[in-house]
């Protein structure tokens, strides 16, 4: 997925080659990400493949004169490998910041893993892509069986989704649409750094198996406010919308950032609706560390 605030920087094409990811500046933060294609979960008896589901992210950001800069990352994992992988990590010095599922009524169990560190990009992009030789390549489904979109062409509702929601930049492939932006209001310090990664301050909203009634597997997070959690639960769940996670992401942060998952089987545009009327109880103000 690619924004078009400017080109990555040759350092940033190096991360991400080395991961091999997808390159992207996103904030004026290098991001690089990719999918695990390789799993095929349903979601609440949807096929459930977009980013959302199985993403892989990481970002660096904050260089400092020797070169060290915050660098944060995040994958999609099945539950056996978690140990595996938080074994390699720990051994290459990287803090494990969470690991936790996202969303619920989920086939096979999806969880995830949050990690960052303060590293020269590319000796953390090497000690990653060793830890990630642990997850299995092999393609794993579900034991359920999903039910059959039958409607995928819906490009231009995507537009109207990503309209709805105001998103900076979204995607339709494949029938999945993709809305993202950021809360750029928030101004995090992620031990001692300041941040403005995408990883760290996401709102991300898609639609996907879309079948001929016009209702779809939708999904959403944000990132939010200790303080904002039970008034957007509220006004969730007076739309029925399930909630599916709510939690940490990151360790050391400035302001305490807390992250919320939710998902539905709605029409698209009445999913925006719903959603667009409980982001509006989310602060507008400019929110920093504290001094």
């Amino acid at each position: 997925m690619r924004n078009m605030d400017n080109q990555p920087s040759k350092l940033c094409r190096e991360f991400a080659r080395i991961l091999d990811s997808t390159p992207s500046v996103i904030n004026s933060v290098c991001t690089a990400t990719k999918s695990r294609t390789n799993l095929h979960p349903v979601v609440l008896g949807r096929s459930a493949e977009s980013f959302m589901f199985v993403p892989q992210a990481f970002s660096f950001e904050d260089v400092d004169r020797n070169g060290r800069a915050l660098c944060l990352g995040e994958t999609v994992i099945l539950q056996e490998e978690i140990n595996p992988f938080m074994s390699k990590l720990r051994e290459h010095g990287i803090i494990v910041t969470a690991v936790h599922n996202h969303w619920l009524f989920d086939e096979p169990r999806l969880m995830y893993m949050h990690f960052e560190s303060i590293d020269q990009p590319l000796s953390f992009a090497r000690k990653v892509r060793d830890a990630l030789c642990v997850l299995t390549t092999r393609n794993v489904y579900p034991d359920c069986r999903s039910i059959t979109s039958d409607f995928s062409n819906s490009s231009n509702l995507c537009d109207r989704f990503n309209n709805i929601l105001g998103g900076s930049m979204h995607t339709f492939e494949n029938g999945i649409c993709t809305v993202m932006k950021s809360r750029t209001n928030i101004h995090p310090e992620v031990l001692g750094r300041r941040g403005r990664s995408f990883l760290l301050i996401p709102q991300m909203f898609t639609f996907e198996s879309m079948t001929g009634d016009g209702q779809a597997l939708c999904s959403g997070e944000t990132v939010i406010l200790q303080t904002e959690i039970n008034p957007f639960i509220t006004k969730l769940r007076e739309q029925g919308i399930i909630i599916t996670a709510v939690h940490n992401h990151w360790l050391f942060d400035e302001p305490r950032l807390m992250y919320m998952h939710f998902e539905s089987v709605d029409q698209p545009l009445s999913f925006a609706r719903k959603v667009k009327d409980a982001l509006s109880v989310l602060t507008t103000r400019q929110v920093y560390p504290k001094e």
